[in-house]
């Protein structure tokens, strides 16, 4: 007896909007949760919140399937109604996105977390283009912190202080102390000020965040 082939997302879709069968949504759910729980977590960075998100997207998804436009897939108005929550959710906590590693280490980015979404876009992105966005992203906070690390001595140490082991001013002034004889919190702040300059003209220069 042949192996019975598993239906894709957009077939189980497509068949839950004729039919409004429960037991194919179930499968498409079961289907699409593990992808939209990682999708999810990797911008909110809370498993209960992700959970909520998660839900609300996937109950969506059944009570407007009629909504559901089929020259796409399914996944990709999934994952639009999941980031609209997203978006939602942080504008509520009047939060940044926590995934943005600049703003992490307190470097602020030349470019947006994620593709820009236009409502009145007929075609929203794929999961591709949040994939491709991240990476990007990634090799950017790669790059940054390689230009940190490069800096002279006289600011590198503050510049690591500050914003790679998140130091207060307070906290590296007391770090340096026993290092640089006479140092005062008035040097900390100037020398962190010039290295941040240097780090953004360097970053400036190079075509990945020049054409951000």
């Amino acid at each position: 007896m042949p192996k019975k082939t598993k239906k894709t997302y957009k077939e189980l879709a497509l068949e839950f909007k004729k039919t409004r069968n429960e037991k194919v949504y179930n499968e498409l759910y079961a289907k699409m949760r593990p992808g939209l729980f990682s999708y999810v977590n990797k911008i909110v960075r809370d498993p209960a919140v992700t959970e909520d998100i998660v839900s609300t997207t996937l109950t969506t998804v059944y009570l407007k399937i009629d909504q559901y436009n089929e020259a796409y897939q399914i996944t990709t108005w999934a994952y639009r109604i999941a980031y609209n929550e997203c978006i939602g959710w942080i504008r509520f906590r009047n939060r940044k996105v926590s995934i943005n590693a600049f703003t992490d280490k307190g470097i602020d980015p030349p470019t947006h977390l994620l593709p820009n979404i236009d409502k009145d876009n007929e075609m929203p992105p794929t999961e591709a283009d949040f994939w491709d966005a991240e990476n990007l992203l990634t090799e950017k906070v790669r790059l940054t912190k390689e230009a940190i690390n490069a800096l002279p001595p006289m600011y590198n140490r503050f510049m690591v202080e500050r914003f790679l082991n998140k130091k207060s001013y307070n906290d590296i002034l007391d770090i340096m102390k026993p290092h640089e004889k006479g140092i005062n919190l008035q040097t900390v702040k100037n020398r962190i000020f010039r290295g941040r300059r240097i780090v953004k003209k360097q970053l400036e220069s190079m075509k990945l965040f020049s054409e951000a």
